[in-house]
């Protein structure tokens, strides 16, 4: 159950997003949520209409991110801080323009009870996630990649390229 601290429901430690999964996509978009990021869901969630997950493009990296009910309490909070530098009129357009940036550019995604879930095309589009999913955990959040896109991302990870390169030789893929 998330911890609250000043009103803000923070995670315990054993209730994060980790792992890295692939999964077969199908031409409709169709994509099982790994069962571990399913389950971490479900742990977090205080009402059943919390089982979904926020989607998003990231805003750096070409891929998807995501998230779930209990952490967007989080980032607004961190958004919230983002800016003591700034005062007054100057501050308030900062975090306006913040929370409009991160809530305004995601989509509620549900699934069903199989893990099944749908992403939509324009998200697709925009991470080039065709016809396998990479599934990376990352505690809070996680981010979903095209596989060949992650493993050309500078900052892809050598651990994480390993479970990669092992999930695709065991699809038969190119490793």
């Amino acid at each position: 159950m998330p911890v609250p601290l000043n009103g803000v429901r923070f995670v315990q430690v054993g209730e994060f997003f980790s792992g890295a999964v692939l999964n077969a996509v199908d031409a409709k978009g169709r994509v099982s949520l790994p069962s571990s990021f399913r389950n971490t869901i479900d742990r977090r969630a205080i009402r059943e209409d919390e089982k979904l997950i926020k989607l998003g493009q990231h805003a750096s990296l070409a891929c998807l991110y995501a998230f779930d009910n209990p952490y967007q309490q989080q980032l607004h909070a961190k958004i919230y801080e983002r800016f003591p530098h700034l005062e007054g009129a100057e501050r308030d357009e900062a975090i306006e323009d913040a929370l409009f940036d991160a809530f305004g550019s995601t989509q509620d995604v549900s699934y069903d009870g199989g893990g099944r879930m749908v992403l939509p095309p324009s998200f697709r589009k925009l991470a080039g996630i065709e016809d396998l999913a990479f599934f990376v955990g990352g505690a809070e959040t996680f981010q979903i990649w095209n596989p060949e896109t992650y493993r050309a991302s500078p900052g892809a990870k050598p651990r994480i390229l390993a479970l990669l390169d092992q999930q695709l030789a065991d699809r038969g893929g190119k490793a």
